[in-house]
């Protein structure tokens, strides 16, 4: 394959592979292919989750919102990270 950058793409590139970022042009490419990849699977499951939320919401399977919930969801959180659980639950997105 043959891929032919303008010249401000091609000087970036450069630039990045000069400051050794990248150890060659190929290598940036990669990455940056790489990176377009998992941000299209991120936003899949983003929008998987939106839909699970929709079909909640149409079913009437909500929780109110309160500041004691929020209270609640932070000290699971801080609970789970003291005692270093892995984060089991879909919905959690990096």
């Amino acid at each position: 394959m043959n891929i032919n950058f303008a010249n401000k793409d091609e000087s970036f590139i450069k630039s990045k592979v000069t400051q050794g970022y990248y150890s060659n042009a190929t290598e940036l490419v990669r990455d940056a292919v790489r990176k377009m990849r998992e941000e299209e699977e991120r936003r899949a499951r983003f929008l998987a989750a939106v839909k699970i939320g929709e079909e909640q919401l149409k079913k009437g399977k909500t929780i109110p919102f309160s500041d004691e919930l929020m209270d609640e969801i932070e000290k699971t959180a801080v609970d789970n990270a003291a005692q270093r659980r892995p984060i089991n639950n879909p919905d959690a997105l990096p």
